[in-house]
């Protein structure tokens, strides 16, 4: 582990930061440096959180004085390394949310998260492109291209991605826009994280009057059936309509309910921009693939929107594996039952997702996230500490190996494994492009984002 000591730059500013500048050693040095996924080991030289972009000018200082990389990572998703050599940068104090309701944009600062920026629509008749989990930070799931609700009929989060401020590493702090720097504009919209700091982003809000969405839960017996329905389904089903499914084996723990303990829940978590009525057939194709236990579909207030995948709001150890891919019934049955093999039993969750429709077209803005050619998204979980971590890849090696051909050796960009590059996502040739942009804009490479461009 780096020695604080021996960075005297950045100590240098510990009078002026306070509690705001952490470093090993400190009491509370392990909970400031932990990401979300708590089997991340990161060890920087020290954690920073900026009250203004003039701190954060000074931290770009120190950190070229003492030879030090700095690392953004606004609410500790996607990190993916152990970050030696590097301060580490929450952006927690930029919160603010603008919205402009006439012109339909909104102003997020690089530290709000999905669910302030979704409490500010309420009553709008307005969406952004966002996650679907309030907790995600706004900033940094658009950078990465943002895989949405509202993907299939707004593409990615960042082809909504109006304009960025940033920080660079000359100290310019300006707005970036496509008129004035479209190369960079560009690499922003899917690997923004290592050019600079962004501080906010302007991003495109939607017309959506009314808004439908909901889980249906399904028997514990009820998996493939569910998932060959929902991937039937999204062959016909409209743009406006997003179709998730997941089946999680529940542990025979205190923290689970003692009717469930033990048991498989299956659901597939739906959201339309509209009428319920506008996807009843699709819907109702799928509710009669299996024995329905909780059906919550109705319209819904933008607000709400966060909550309905109900995804975990802690941190918590885990790993997982995810591919674009093309399923059909045959295949989805071989998926289901490798996964309900003894060789996947460290495989707690498995889950897809229906593509197409705006992902399958060019992005309304250029950007490294471009065109999904593929129909289906596939992910796979297990919850554990690294001890874990042979037994998680051998049930992920045994998914990857049911799916065969019809998996792709890409995913989306928010879902890459922790160790993988942006290759994982995109296309070398668009990944080389995205690194000649990273070396004209930081040529001393003082950023460090949460994938390498390779």
């Amino acid at each position: 582990m780096n020695d604080a000591a021996s960075h005297s730059a950045l100590d240098s500013l510990g009078p002026r930061l306070g509690d705001r500048l952490t470093f090993p050693g400190d009491p509370l040095w392990d909970a400031v440096r932990s990401p979300w996924n708590l089997a991340v080991d990161q060890r920087p030289s020290a954690v920073a959180v900026p009250a203004d972009v003039d701190e954060m000018r000074a931290l770009l200082e120190a950190a070229r004085a003492d030879g030090l990389q700095l690392a953004v990572q606004p609410s500790g998703h996607g990190a993916s390394g152990s970050l030696e050599g590097t301060v580490l940068v929450r952006t927690s104090a930029f919160r603010d949310v603008e919205v402009d309701t006439e012109a339909r944009v909104a102003r997020v600062g690089a530290g709000a998260r999905w669910g302030a920026v979704l409490d500010a629509l309420a009553g709008s008749g307005l969406v952004p492109v966002t996650g679907t989990s309030p907790i995600v930070n706004a900033t940094a799931f658009t950078l990465a291209g943002g895989n949405s609700w509202f993907a299939r009929s707004l593409g990615f989060a960042s082809s909504s991605l109006r304009a960025v401020e940033l920080l660079t590493a000359d100290g310019r702090h300006r707005w970036v826009r496509d008129a004035d720097e479209p190369e960079l504009m560009w690499a922003l919209r899917g690997a923004g994280g290592a050019f600079g700091i962004a501080t906010a982003i302007e991003i495109d809000l939607h017309p959506a009057p009314v808004i439908s969405g909901g889980r249906i839960v399904f028997g514990g017996s009820d998996v493939a059936a569910v998932f060959r329905a929902v991937v039937a389904a999204g062959r016909t089903a409209p743009d406006s309509l997003a179709l998730h499914a997941g089946a999680m084996r529940l542990p025979d723990i205190a923290q689970v309910p003692a009717h469930l303990r033990g048991t498989t829940v299956v659901s597939v978590e739906t959201v339309q921009l509209g009428e319920p009525e506008a996807a009843a057939a699709a819907l109702d194709s799928i509710r009669s693939a299996g024995t329905v236990v909780l059906d919550t579909v109705g319209r819904i207030d933008v607000e709400l929107l966060g909550v309905v995948a109900e995804e975990p709001t802690d941190p918590s150890p885990g790993f997982a594996w995810s591919t674009l891919a093309e399923l059909d019934d045959e295949i989805i049955t071989r998926l289901v039952t490798t996964w309900e093999s003894a060789e996947s039993r460290a495989v707690v969750a498995i889950s897809l997702r229906v593509l197409g429709g705006a992902l399958a077209a060019p992005p309304q803005r250029p950007g490294i996230a471009g065109v999904v050619s593929a129909p289906h998204f596939v992910r796979a979980r297990a919850i554990g500490r690294p001890e874990f971590e042979a037994a998680a890849e051998q049930g992920f090696a045994a998914l990857r190996a049911a799916l065969g051909p019809a998996a792709s050796d890409r995913t989306l960009c928010t879902f890459l494994a922790p160790g993988v590059g942006y290759a994982g996502a995109y296309a070398r040739a668009d990944v080389a492009r995205a690194a000649r942009v990273k070396a004209t804009i930081d040529p001393e490479d003082r950023f460090r984002g949460n994938r390498d461009f390779d």
